[in-house]
């Protein structure tokens, strides 16, 4: 059995959050004047999200590789972050940072792993 297809429920979640984040991205980016400068940035990174959510869905490898790459640098990122946060929420920094590895590994394995 590929590993794609037993990570079945990981790679829904995955794509149900790529697709919110990419609604957000469109909202905030395309109705709104907040961060007016990075209008053609956000728009794009959100259409970009919901492309690759809604692959995702279908379990394309290229999503997943895709998905796996931008889980990679939002964990770099917390982890990162960890020092830096002062209070409570350092426990949501690295419960991000722990996730966000969990699912890049699992992402990678059902990629380059045994068939």
């Amino acid at each position: 059995m590929p590993a794609a297809v037993r990570y079945i429920g990981m790679f829904r979640t995955a794509a149900v959050v790529y697709v919110a984040l990419g609604i957000c991205f469109l909202w905030t980016y395309g109705l709104t004047d907040r961060f007016a400068e990075y209008r053609l940035y956000g728009l794009s990174g959100g259409l970009l999200m919901i492309v690759i959510g809604i692959f995702l869905f279908r379990r394309a490898r290229l999503a997943i590789g895709l998905s796996a790459l931008g889980t990679g640098l939002v964990c770099l990122s917390s982890t990162l972050a960890v020092p830096i946060v002062h209070g409570p929420a350092i426990l949501f920094v690295a419960f991000l940072a722990i996730a966000s590895a969990i699912y890049t590994a699992l992402s990678l394995r059902a990629l380059f792993g045994s068939r």
